[in-house]
């Protein structure tokens, strides 16, 4: 089903993508102002499931008064001007958010440009990265450009659907994360920041505006995790897979996880250092599709730099494409 009903004033509805990560979720709130976190790819099949949604509930889209985008990622917000022209409706996301959803096109280029130097750097043969970059010319396919007209920071509130939330701002698996947390209820809306069943990829980006430096994804990505540890959270809403009812146990296991995968490549650069993180990733990952080469190395690259802040692994000066060897 398109869409299921979680409590009485919200309802989830589910729409398919052409990604991997298959099937996203968008969270409708009743009530004043009536709100949509997420807005799916802009995709057929993904437009006619949110249309099918809106018309089990018996709901209209021009009706909607408030837009809510978590994260600037297409199977999030590629939907929001669509619905936003024929609403009308306020279009929120953090300030992060807004350059690369103002102008889709313009971001893609940039962020191709950037990834000319740092897929070389981590040993990505020309050949791969080609055909890594035709992601790029893909993104203003699956969503539209749309201005946010309110950008939300950490510890903001808002009514939406007859509630008042407080923002969360999660970076991570996304630089620009917001979540929606309902104190009384003990709810949060949590977009990709915790999923039930994969682990959040916490992807390299560009160096956001002003800044020389790209982000360290999955630093920001457990800096944010010990916060949601923290908060008292008895259910999360996610963007893809099943309900979370116990989120501490479940970072817990992704505690594990991270700390099998430092070992791991550690070890890996003991026994056969230096190598590119291209060249790790070949060793933890087998038949690496063209879609998954950049998860990978983002997965990879976020674990070295972790590796390398607690001084386990370093990096040879001077090297291109870049090599990481244990030892000093």
């Amino acid at each position: 089903m398109p869409i299921r009903q979680l409590f009485p004033d919200i309802f989830q509805i589910t729409m398919p993508t052409p990604f991997a990560v298959g099937d996203v979720h968008a969270y409708l709130l009743l009530g004043e102002p009536l709100t949509l976190v997420d807005a799916g790819v802009y995709h057929p099949e993904s437009r006619a499931a949110l249309d099918a949604a809106f018309m089990d509930v018996g709901l209209k889209p021009y009706l909607l008064q408030r837009i809510v985008v978590s994260h600037s990622h297409l199977d999030h917000f590629g939907q929001a001007r669509r619905l936003q022209r024929v609403s009308g409706a306020q279009v929120m996301a953090h300030p992060l958010a807004c350059m690369k959803m103002r102008d889709l096109p313009a971001y893609a280029r940039s962020a191709r440009a950037w990834s000319d130097h740092e897929l070389f750097a981590a040993g990505l043969p020309v050949n791969l990265v080609v055909q890594v970059q035709a992601f790029y010319e893909l993104m203003p396919r699956l969503a539209q450009s749309v201005e946010v007209r309110r950008c939300l920071e950490e510890g903001d509130r808002i009514d939406a659907g007859g509630r008042q939330w407080r923002v969360q701002f999660y970076p991570g698996h996304s630089g620009d994360l917001i979540a929606l947390y309902d104190e009384t209820r003990g709810l949060l809306i949590g977009s990709d920041h915790l999923l039930p069943h994969i682990s959040s990829n916490a992807l390299i980006e560009p160096p956001q505006a002003g800044q020389s430096e790209r982000r360290k994804p999955l630093l920001e990505y457990w800096e944010s995790l010990e916060r949601l540890a923290a908060l008292d959270v008895r259910t999360i809403l996610p963007g893809h897979g099943e309900i979370i009812t116990d989120h501490r146990q479940l970072i817990e296991q992704r505690r594990e996880q991270r700390d099998r995968r430092l070992t791991r490549i550690e070890r890996l650069l003991s026994e056969r250092g230096p190598l590119t993180p291209w060249q790790i990733a070949q060793a933890l990952f087998a038949k690496l599709m063209d879609s998954d080469i950049f998860l990978a190395l983002s997965e990879v690259i976020g674990h070295l730099d972790m590796l390398e802040i607690q001084g386990r692994v370093h990096y040879v000066e001077e090297s291109m494409p870049r090599q990481y060897h244990v030892g000093e």
